[in-house]
């Protein structure tokens, strides 16, 4: 897959999760000039929303085996051979080539609009090859992320609902990363540390969901309860899955706010 590469920066993670603006960031979302001394406490990571289907802080000391979802759907993740490690701002799942991070079908995760993801690649698959960061092992309705490696040139795939679309970046290797994908309407966003990278047409309007074969966090999910693959090398610091449409105000508003 061949393109020209984007710039992205170091970053930490980001803040609570919002409605039209972000909860706990006030001036930052208006535009107005905001200090610390001046901003209302930050909400939780994983704020109570009947529109955040999906929340993984990963900052619960220690990770149990079976870790339950910190938004509205009623499923749980299975984890196998995760470790746990300080990040900027709390706590992140340390994966590897051994490591699982696995849910069941739920019915309550269906029309998936955005996707939040917070990452540390620590080690470049093989060139040609694949790191698994989400994925539902279905298209239609896929939900997906993907890094993909081939000579110097690499990519972040966005998959949700109809489609998955791949956008090429520059991820610095060791260093977290935001990544956002929204669809809206027949529009695929991705967003790399709260800018607007690139955007493609897509037949995403039905949004994602979880089907048979489940979900699967920094790994390709190979589905039938088969073991999974492609493992990610580095670490997952936090997810979130939406039944709306972030806004590209609000969701540069969250790395606003994480690099200050």
């Amino acid at each position: 897959m061949l393109g020209v590469a984007v710039a992205a920066c170091n970053f930490q993670l980001p803040f609570g999760a919002g409605t039209d603006a972000s909860p706990g960031d006030t001036a930052a979302d208006t535009g107005a000039d905001s200090s610390d001394s001046g901003d209302a406490p930050a909400q939780p990571f994983c704020a109570p929303d009947a529109q955040l289907l999906l929340c993984f802080s990963f900052d619960q000391m220690p990770l149990p085996p079976v870790l339950a979802n910190e938004g509205s759907a009623a499923v749980n993740a299975k984890l196998t051979n995760v470790q746990q490690a300080a990040s900027p701002e709390g706590n992140a799942a340390v994966v590897g080539a051994t490591s699982s991070i696995a849910l069941p079908f739920s019915a309550d995760v269906t029309g998936v609009l955005s996707m939040e993801v917070w990452f540390r690649i620590d080690a470049d698959p093989a060139d040609g090859a694949r790191s698994g960061i989400l994925d539902s092992n279905v298209i239609p309705p896929n939900i997906s992320m993907f890094w993909n490696h081939s000579g110097t040139t690499h990519v972040l795939s966005c998959g949700l609902g109809n489609q998955a679309t791949a956008f090429p970046v520059a991820v610095a290797l060791g260093a977290f990363t935001y990544a956002a994908c929204t669809c809206d309407a027949g529009t695929v966003s991705f967003y790399i540390d709260g800018s607007l990278v690139a955007e493609a047409a897509g037949d995403c309007g039905t949004g994602g969901a979880f089907v048979g074969d489940g979900l699967t966090i920094g790994s390709n999910n190979t589905g039938a309860g088969q073991p999974v693959n492609d493992n990610l090398v580095g670490a997952i610091d936090g997810v979130r899955l939406w039944s709306r449409v972030l806004s590209a105000s609000e969701i540069a508003a969250r790395h606003l706010r994480a690099a200050r």
